[in-house]
């Protein structure tokens, strides 16, 4: 039987989710949620419909891998998801998710919409980048 994850792209104002599977091993954009006062009600309504049972949530780093402000606010914020939900998280490295979430969703609409940079639409493939590496990851550990 599959089990269901749930990806997520930390924003300071919009939190980007994604869902995948472990059976077909394939993450798809969910959608956005506000960072606001309200959000780990609307995430833990999520993890309910989807039956989720593990989170990924994307570490931004610098290039060279060293740790920024942003780094410790989504440290402090995987903590208090694993909190608020009593489901595991894990922490993958996201350097250039956003970069090519922005890249497919240009790719995917024509150029004018594409300079309008639909944010919550980009939010959303960033968690799904993040999470289809994760789901990547651990396809190829199960294959060693």
């Amino acid at each position: 039987m599959p089990e269901y994850i749930l990806g997520i792209d930390f924003g300071q104002k919009r939190i980007g989710l994604a869902v995948g599977q472990t059976l077909n091993h394939i993450a798809t954009p969910l959608k956005v949620l506000p960072n606001n006062k309200m959000f780990f009600r609307n995430l833990n309504q999520e993890i309910r419909e989807w039956d989720i049972s593990q989170i990924v949530i994307g570490l931004p780093l610098s290039m060279d891998g060293e740790e920024q402000e942003i780094t410790r606010q989504v440290r402090n914020f995987s903590k208090k998801t694993h909190h608020k939900t009593g489901l595991p998280v894990h922490l993958v490295d996201e350097r250039l998710s956003s970069y090519a979430a922005e890249r497919n969703f240009a790719e995917q609409r024509n150029a004018q919409l594409a300079k309008a940079k639909d944010k919550s639409q980009i939010d959303a493939q960033a968690a799904q980048i993040i999470l289809q590496s994760w789901l990547d990851q651990q396809q190829k550990e199960t294959l060693l």
